[in-house]
């Protein structure tokens, strides 16, 4: 009767590791978890794969595979597949297309992944997608994966362009790219991705993201950029997405210099800055976005100083006694400003970083 089954790394360091008698007699196996760093053999996968046709769930993250068995479709209930960190892993059988159900595939940091399936577009039902590839472009027919929600591209160092195939991914909400160096610009029109609300760009000194107003994400809720050497936000954030976007995070972008006037992002609720050196000062209408609640200002001494400058006024001593705010620490004056503020500003003092 067992249905959902995890294995520790200690029961499959050895080669001879052999699939559990009790596995062998669970007909109607669900779930099979490989837990921490377990190096397993081929053999077990293949029983695996061969033996328990009812599986939903099959995670081998950290599994140090070298490469997945033709015979993986024969699982056509299979719905969550986690080959994240199986760094040995060159190619993917194209028999992974005939999965019709799987709902999850996730292979992030398979650092030697050359190319994901030409066919991927055949996973009709593909919800939640996450890509380390070698390859310079993705294959048009991710233009087909038309049910995906979070798409993910990870350490896709050779990647050039997420070409136009991705403006056709109309039910994305969630688009994030992380550590894709050569990448040097959105795809076009993304104004057609009409359900996405959030993008994430972390580690990608290159992407400017730049597009023609009118052309950028109609519905942005959440915009983080990280580690960028953007020197300004790109202009059809402002108008494009102003009338949605309720949180921006920017960190590690040493070049931004100044910030667009913000007052016409009416729901905006929170503006997280971190390390952001050249940046001096905050819009001055900052103190009109009446849906602010969080402020933070961190590793950002300048702007903090200058923050707390503005903060005196009796419209910025208002802000400060709705909106929780947290700055850099400073001196003496800040516990005097907390006062003024009645309480409802932070300090951190942050250690230096090594």
């Amino acid at each position: 009767m067992v249905r959902h089954v995890s294995i520790s790394k200690q029961d499959l360091l050895r080669e001879e590791a052999q699939v559990p008698d009790f596995m062998l007699n669970s007909k109607k196996l669900r779930t099979i978890l490989i837990l921490e760093d377990g190096r397993i053999n081929q053999r077990f996968v293949k029983i695996c794969i061969s033996r328990f046709k009812c599986i939903r769930v099959l995670d081998l993250t950290e599994s140090r595979l070298e490469e997945l068995p033709s015979s993986i479709a024969s699982l056509f209930h299979l719905r969550f597949l986690n080959l994240s960190h199986n760094r040995k892993i060159k190619r993917l059988p194209n028999s992974i297309n005939k999965l019709l159900n799987l709902e999850t595939l996730w292979l992030g940091d398979c650092d030697a992944l050359e190319e994901i399936p030409k066919d991927i577009g055949n996973l009709i039902n593909l919800r939640s997608l996450v890509i380390t590839t070698q390859q310079t472009y993705l294959p048009k027919q991710i233009r087909r994966l038309t049910s995906l929600r979070f798409l993910c591209f990870h350490g896709c160092v050779n990647l050039k362009s997420l070409g136009e195939e991705i403006q056709f991914l109309n039910n994305l909400r969630k688009l994030a790219i992380e550590s894709c160096n050569k990448l040097e610009s959105l795809p076009p029109n993304m104004k057609h991705m009409t359900a996405l609300d959030t993008l994430g760009v972390m580690h990608c000194e290159k992407l400017q993201l730049m597009m023609r107003s009118g052309e950028g994400p109609q519905g942005l809720r959440s915009l983080l950029i990280k580690n960028s050497s953007l020197e300004a936000l790109p202009p059809w954030l402002t108008e494009d997405s102003a009338d949605t976007l309720q949180s921006i995070w920017l960190g590690g972008c040493h070049n931004l210099t100044a910030l667009p006037e913000l007052i016409n992002f009416r729901f905006l609720e929170q503006l997280h800055i971190e390390e952001c050196s050249k940046l001096s000062a905050l819009p001055q209408a900052l103190h009109c976005l009446t849906e602010l609640r969080g402020l933070k200002i961190i590793g950002c001494p300048e702007l903090s100083k200058s923050y707390k400058r503005q903060l005196k006024g009796e419209e910025w001593l208002k802000m400060a006694c709705q909106v929780k705010i947290t700055l850099d620490a400073d001196d003496e004056e800040d516990e005097a400003d907390n006062r003024l503020a009645d309480g409802k500003i932070a300090y951190l003092t942050l250690r230096r970083r090594r």
